[in-house]
C-alpha cells in the first residue's frame, strides 16, 4: 500500500505560505474544528494534488493575495508518501510537490531519484496509475451530481469487469462509435456546403455568416450509454436518487463509492475524501456508516486511506481509538496593512492544523459534551457524586487539560451489566471500576476520591480487596481525613457562611446565630453535618441534596481551598508537566 504520511498546504484558500504541515497521517484521519475554519479546504487540497486540472485560480488562491493584488502565489501542495510499491520488497519514502503556478509539463516535482518519477509527466502517470482519488462534498445540491459522476466513472467499468458479454458489446460499440465519428468528419465539408447555400440570405444583406459544424471529440461513449442508466432507490417506491431524502441520498452515495472502489480498483491505492459524512443523517445511520468505514480500513487487504471532516459526536467518541488520527483545525486572525491594498487594514485569516494533544483533545471533547462520556479514556477520576465533580473541575480549571470525571450510576448497553444495583456515592466506585474494565482494555490511570465517612472507609476496604483484579489499571485511592467530607476541605468557616447566605434566605437572616453555632460545635463534626444539625434545629426547609448542589455552584472559586487535592493530582496525572 502507498500511504500519504505528511501533507503541506501553501497559498491555497484559507492556507497561507506559513508552515501548514499535517504530520503522521495514517489510514483513517479525522479533521475537527468549528465552522468556517478551513476543514473542507484540507480535502480540497488533497483532491487538487491528484486532480490539478480542477484548479480554479479565482477561488483557489489564498484570499489575501487577491485582495492586495500583490505578487501572485499559486497553491503548492506537498505530499510525503510511504510507498512499498515503487520498488519490489523495499519501502520508499519521498515527497512530491504539486505547484499550480507551473506549466502543465512542470506541475510535479519530487525529491526521489527513481526513474519512474524523474519528470512531471512520469509523476502524473504514476499517480493516475497507482491511485484513485474520490472526493464527496457535503453540499446538498451536489448529491445527485455526485451519484451520476460515480455512475459515469465507475458503473460501466464494473459492468465490463463482471460480465464478459457486456465488455465485448461495449468495446464493439466503442469501435462503431469511433467509426461513426470518423465518417462524419470525412463528409462534414459536404454537409457544410449544402447548408451554406441556405445562408445566402445573410450575405445578400452584407452579413457575413457561415454555418460551421463541430463534432465534439471529448464526448465519451460512456456519457451516451449512461443517459439510459439511472440509479434508483427502492423503498416500496423505486425512484431516482434525487427523489429521496438527503440522508438516504448521502449514505447511498458513500456506500456506492466504497463498493465500486473495492470492486473496480482493487489494485489501486484509494484516497477517499469525505466531507462531514454524518450530514443529513439520523444518529443510527451515522453509527452504521462509521462501522462501515471501520470495516473497510480493518480489512487485511485494505488499500484505502480516508480523510474525513466531521462535527459528529459518533466519530469524536473514537478520539482515543489508535486506529484514528485526529487533527484540530482552527483559525488565526490578525489585522495587517498592505502597500498594494486599497484598505487601510485588511483582516488576515489563515487555517492552522494541529495534531490532537491532551489539551486540544480535552477542549474538543468538552465542546461536544463528551469529555466525561468517552469509554476508552486513559486518565480518570472517580468521585462520589455530582457536587464532588463540580469541586474537582474548579480545582483543575487552571490546568491545560483534566482527566475524565466519573461518578455513580453510569449506564451502558452491555446486556450482562445490570446497573440497577450499582448504588450511589461511595458504594458505586467498585461497580464503575468493573464497568471500565469491561467496556475497554485500554490502560488507565484512575484516581479515586472518597469521603472520610463510614461509607467512604467501607468503599476503600472493598477497593483494596478487589484491586488485584484490575490488571489494566493503575489505581490510587485518596481518602479525606476521618469523619470529613469534601466540603470540609474546600471551605473554611467564613467561606461556608458567605456561600450559604447566597443560597438561602434563612441563613442570611440567621448569620450571627449560625457563626456562633459553628464556633461552639466545630470540634464535634464536619461542616455539612453541623449545617444539617442547624437546619434541623431551626426547621429550615433546605434539603441536603439541594444544599450541597447549590454550595458547589456558588462557591467563590478564587477563595476555595485547592492545594490539598491539587498536589495529589499533580503527582499522579501531571508529573511530566512543569508545575
Amino acid at each position: 500500500m502507498i500511504k500519504i504520511s505528511h501533507l503541506k498546504i501553501s497559498n491555497f484558500r484559507s492556507f497561507t505560505n506559513q508552515d501548514n504541515t499535517i504530520s503522521e497521517l495514517d489510514v483513517l484521519n479525522i479533521f475537527a474544528g468549528r465552522n468556517n475554519v478551513g476543514k473542507t479546504n484540507v480535502l480540497r487540497a488533497i483532491n487538487l494534488f491528484f486532480n490539478p486540472k480542477s484548479y480554479n485560480p479565482s477561488i483557489d488562491r489564498n484570499a489575501i493575495k487577491e485582495i492586495t493584488k500583490g505578487a501572485t502565489k499559486d497553491p503548492v501542495i506537498t505530499v510525503d508518501f510511504v510507498d512499498d510499491e515503487l520498488e519490489s520488497g523495499k519501502e520508499s519514502k519521498y515527497q512530491i510537490y504539486c505547484n499550480l503556478n507551473k506549466e502543465e509539463s512542470e506541475i510535479y516535482k519530487t525529491n526521489s531519484r527513481h526513474a519512474k518519477l524523474n519528470s512531471s509527466s512520469k509523476i502524473k502517470k504514476y499517480l493516475s496509475t497507482k491511485f484513485k482519488c474520490v472526493y464527496l462534498s457535503t453540499t446538498d445540491q451536489d448529491l445527485s451530481s455526485q451519484a451520476f459522476s460515480l455512475l459515469n466513472d465507475m458503473v460501466l467499468e464494473y459492468f465490463k469487469k463482471k460480465h464478459k458479454k457486456i465488455k465485448q458489446t461495449v468495446e464493439e460499440f466503442e469501435r462503431q462509435y469511433d467509426l461513426l465519428l470518423g465518417t462524419f468528419k470525412e463528409h462534414i465539408n459536404d454537409i457544410e456546403s449544402d447548408l451554406d447555400n441556405e445562408f445566402e440570405l445573410f450575405r445578400e444583406n452584407h452579413i457575413e455568416i457561415k454555418p460551421k459544424l463541430v463534432i465534439d471529440d471529448k464526448a465519451k461513449i460512456t456519457e451516451f450509454l449512461l443517459k439510459n442508466i439511472s440509479l434508483k432507490l427502492d423503498d416500496d417506491y423505486a425512484q431516482i436518487i434525487d427523489a429521496k431524502g438527503a440522508g438516504v441520498q448521502r449514505t447511498s452515495v458513500i456506500l456506492l463509492t466504497f463498493f465500486l472502489l473495492n470492486e473496480i480498483f482493487q489494485k489501486h491505492n484509494k484516497i477517499i475524501l469525505l466531507d462531514e459524512p454524518e450530514a443529513f443523517l439520523y444518529p443510527l445511520l451515522t453509527t452504521g456508516l462509521k462501522d462501515s468505514i471501520l470495516e473497510l480500513v480493518n480489512n487485511e487487504n485494505n488499500k484505502s486511506q480516508l480523510f474525513i471532516t466531521t462535527h459528529s459526536r459518533e466519530f469524536l467518541k473514537e478520539v482515543n481509538n489508535p486506529i484514528f488520527r485526529f487533527y484540530n483545525i482552527s483559525q488565526s486572525k490578525r489585522e495587517q496593512s498592505y502597500q498594494r491594498s486599497k484598505n487601510e487594514f485588511d483582516i488576515v485569516k489563515n487555517s492552522v492544523v494541529s495534531k490532537f494533544t491532551n489539551e486540544i483533545k480535552n477542549q474538543v471533547l468538552k465542546n461536544y459534551g463528551l469529555l466525561d462520556e468517552v469509554d476508552d479514556h486513559s486518565e480518570i477520576i472517580i468521585c462520589e457524586g455530582k457536587t464532588d465533580k463540580n469541586y474537582i473541575e474548579y480545582i483543575l480549571e487552571s490546568k491545560p487539560y483534566r482527566p475524565q470525571i466519573r461518578y455513580e450510576k453510569y449506564k451502558n448497553d452491555e446486556n450482562d451489566l445490570d446497573f440497577n444495583f450499582v448504588g450511589s456515592g461511595a458504594e458505586s466506585v467498585v461497580s464503575i471500576l468493573v464497568y471500565l474494565d469491561k467496556v475497554s482494555q485500554v490502560h488507565r490511570k484512575i484516581f479515586i476520591l472518597l469521603d472520610g465517612d463510614p461509607a467512604g472507609e467501607k468503599a476503600k476496604k472493598k477497593i483494596n480487596s478487589e484491586i488485584s483484579k484490575f490488571r489494566n489499571f493503575e489505581i490510587e485511592v485518596y481518602s479525606i481525613d476521618s469523619g470529613k467530607e469534601i466540603e470540609d476541605m474546600v471551605f473554611d468557616e467564613d467561606l461556608l457562611v458567605e456561600t450559604l447566605k447566597k443560597t438561602s434566605k434563612d441563613f442570611l437572616e440567621r448569620e450571627q446565630e449560625f457563626v456562633k453555632f459553628l464556633s461552639n460545635k466545630r470540634e464535634q463534626g464536619n461542616l455539612i453535618d453541623l449545617t444539617k444539625e442547624f437546619i434541623s434545629y431551626h426547621n429550615i426547609d433546605y434539603p441536603e441534596g439541594r444544599m450541597k448542589s447549590e454550595l458547589s455552584q456558588n462557591i467563590d472559586r478564587d477563595r476555595m481551598n485547592k492545594e490539598w487535592l491539587l498536589d495529589e493530582l499533580n503527582s499522579f496525572f501531571y508529573s511530566d508537566e512543569v508545575i
